[in-house]
Formats: C-alpha cells, sequence, structure tokens
C-alpha cells in the first residue's frame, strides 16, 4: 500500500511507495479511478517517493472524483520496455489538513431556504463605461439591489455613475496579482451564496445571454434542486455557456457604442471564441476559480448549459479597447503576474487598427444570430 501525505509546503504532496526499487527511466505518473488514468503532470520520482508540485491542486481535483473508490498510484515506462506499476493509495490525514475550512463544515440550520435566486457580481478597477453596459444588462435580470461591484481601488468610483441601489464594495488596491484576484472572488462568491441559490461571477466586460431570454434562464434556475437534467429539473453546480463570443467592433461602418440602447443593435459581428472563454461561471455551490477564471478547481461539478451564451465586450468599442489597454499596460504586477501574463497590449491607434484589421479577416466572424438580437 502506498502512502499519501504532506509535509510543511502546502504546495507540495508526496506519494511514498512500498517498492523501493523501481528502476529510472523515462516514467510517467497517474492517478487511477476504476481503470481510467489521470495523469501527474508535476510528480517527479525520487528513490521509493513521488515528489508531486501540486500548486494548482491536481491531485485534489482528481480524487474530487475518487468519492468513496479506492485510488492507486500508476508508474508507467513511456518507452513500454518495462510493464506498469500500479499500487493502491492510503491517504495520510497530513495530506488534506491544509484544506479544512471549518465555516464550510458548519451544517447549515435545519429548514432555512435562501431569500433569493440569484446575484451578480464582478470585480472593476477604473472601468467605470463598461460597468455602466455591465448594470444595463444585468439589471434586465434581477433588481439593483442583487447587483454588486467589487471596486478594487478605482480612481474614480463606480458609486458615481451606478444606479443607487446597486451595491458597491470598495477594498484596497495593491500590485495585480491573479492569483490574489480569484481569492478574494472565490470568498465573496460563498459570502453570497449564504443567502442566494445561484451566484453569477463575470468580468465587467462579459455579458450572459440565454437563446430563450431572461425568464427562461431564470425559471430554470428557479427548478428543483435536484442533479443536473433536462428542462425543468432544474441543474445545480457550476455552469458553462455552450457558446463563448468577442463582439466586434467593425471600424469600418460603425460608431461608437452609446449608453441606453441595445448593443446587438448598435454591433453585428461575433467571433467565436470556444475552449477556456467557455467560463464556468454561474453557481450554486462555491467556486474556486484558477487565475484569469476560465476554469475552477471543482470540475467534476461543471456541466454546459445549453443555449447559453457568454459574450465579450473587450473589443466591441475601439475607443474602450484602446483607453483599457493603455491602461494595463502602465499597471503594477506581482512578479508570479508578470510570469503569467505579461501586459503588452496595443496601445497606439495603428497598432490597434492592425488588430482590428486581423480580427475583422478572421474566417470565424459571423453575424451575430437572430436568436440573439436584442437580448442584450
Amino acid at each position: 500500500m502506498a502512502y499519501g501525505f504532506r509535509l510543511d509546503d502546502v504546495r507540495m504532496a508526496y506519494i511514498r511507495l512500498s517498492r523501493p526499487d523501481i528502476p529510472p527511466g523515462h516514467l510517467a505518473f497517474a492517478l487511477v479511478l476504476d481503470k481510467v488514468a489521470y495523469a501527474l503532470t508535476r510528480a517527479v520520482l525520487q528513490k521509493d517517493t513521488l515528489s508531486i508540485n501540486d500548486e494548482l491542486c491536481e491531485v485534489e481535483r482528481i480524487l474530487q472524483r475518487a468519492g468513496n473508490r479506492q485510488v492507486s498510484v500508476l508508474i508507467r515506462d513511456s518507452s513500454g520496455t518495462r510493464p506498469d506499476y500500479v499500487e493502491p493509495v492510503l491517504f495520510h490525514h497530513s495530506f488534506f489538513l491544509p484544506f479544512v475550512d471549518y465555516a464550510r463544515a458548519m451544517p447549515p440550520s435545519a429548514g432555512y431556504e435562501k431569500p433569493e435566486l440569484l446575484a451578480v457580481f464582478t470585480h472593476a478597477f477604473d472601468d467605470n463605461e463598461m460597468l455602466r453596459f455591465w448594470e444595463a444588462h444585468y439589471a434586465r435580470f434581477v433588481d439593483h439591489r442583487h447587483l454588486y461591484v467589487i471596486d478594487h481601488g478605482s480612481a474614480v468610483s463606480p458609486r458615481t455613475v451606478l444606479h443607487p441601489h446597486t451595491n458597491v464594495v470598495r477594498i484596497p488596491r495593491g500590485e495585480v496579482d491573479y492569483t490574489n484576484l480569484v481569492q478574494y472572488c472565490a470568498w465573496f462568491q460563498r459570502f453570497l451564496l449564504t443567502q442566494y441559490r445561484w451566484v453569477l461571477h463575470t468580468d465587467a466586460d462579459e455579458l450572459l445571454v440565454h437563446e430563450d431570454g431572461n425568464e427562461a434562464l431564470l425559471a430554470r434556475l428557479a427548478g428543483q434542486n435536484g442533479q443536473f437534467g433536462p428542462l425543468g429539473e432544474g441543474p445545480s453546480g457550476i455552469l458553462k455557456p455552450q457558446h463563448a463570443c468577442e463582439v466586434l467592433h467593425d471600424v469600418r461602418t460603425e460608431k461608437r457604442l452609446r449608453h441606453g440602447e441595445s448593443i446587438s443593435a448598435q454591433r453585428s459581428l461575433l467571433l467565436p471564441s470556444e475552449g477556456i472563454y467557455k467560463k464556468p461561471l454561474l453557481a450554486s455551490i462555491p467556486a474556486s476559480w484558477l487565475p484569469g477564471f476560465h476554469q475552477v478547481y471543482e470540475e467534476a461539478s461543471v456541466r454546459e448549459e445549453p443555449g447559453l451564451w457568454l459574450l465579450h465586450l473587450l473589443p466591441a468599442d475601439a475607443g474602450l479597447l484602446l483607453k483599457k489597454n493603455r491602461k494595463w499596460n502602465a499597471v503594477r504586477q506581482t512578479v508570479t503576474a508578470r510570469g503569467i501574463s505579461p501586459q503588452d497590449r496595443p496601445a497606439d491607434k495603428k497598432a490597434l487598427g492592425k488588430w482590428f484589421a486581423k480580427a475583422l479577416a478572421d474566417e470565424r466572424v459571423v453575424p451575430i444570430p437572430e436568436a440573439l438580437r436584442g437580448k442584450f
């Protein structure tokens, strides 16, 4: 029986094997559940111990799928010259100790029903123009009192441009750090989940749209709190959209975006952005995002919702994009943040013009579907 444990550094996980004489070579490592192997991409074998860099909770994300099933470690010779080595794993309590959260462990009061269906929140830094579009869109889903903006140290508070009933929570600002960003949003989402059955988190330039309209989506969310199932049974867990697209500003023919008018009446083109832009953003359970909000650690709980679109307004207005690029190129980032996403965006009209010319020439560009017209 192999033995999983941790020492002082929460970022590292260890699995000690009962066999100390596995020959070195081109080895690959995985954890196995019911004959399905899940790769451990950041593991190294040192004598009889597998050392795993677990900064992104790779091991825990695999174990989340296990339930009460036996977990085994697999060591495979990539050259195929030696047979696979498989051994069941027993986990010491030290392995899970860093993840114990007593607030989450508290059982809910018997009979308490959350008073509201949906909260929508975002985070922003000096993005008041885009926040006005964000607020106008989501105020069609819920009353303004269920909208929350985390103001991360803006020079001009969003309070000056938003509806008086929209909640603005101001927090101090340090250097940009993407891990810190997802952490405070994760905790804020948990706070909202104490009183709301569902919480939607988006960036300030992201609009969630359902082909059948807001009422259809809200009715779906208000269904029974069971497992994810057909329309009428009600979903649960974490939902991601079926479609994700950039809303493109056709700078050849279209003017700047105007507040108070439908965006879909002012813009005509979408650029599909599938893959990681189909973000897990609507949840009835706590969500723990990875930097960028494109993935969650609770990936086993993520379901794709048919008919749901995430529309990204970043390139929907060339003037606003130029202003945003200049702002982000100038922000102070931590060393870690620079390693993840160094800011070098097109910051003059000529460079941005080339960017738009390339985007508009992309063969994937399509007209906005009629099913979405008037819905954003």
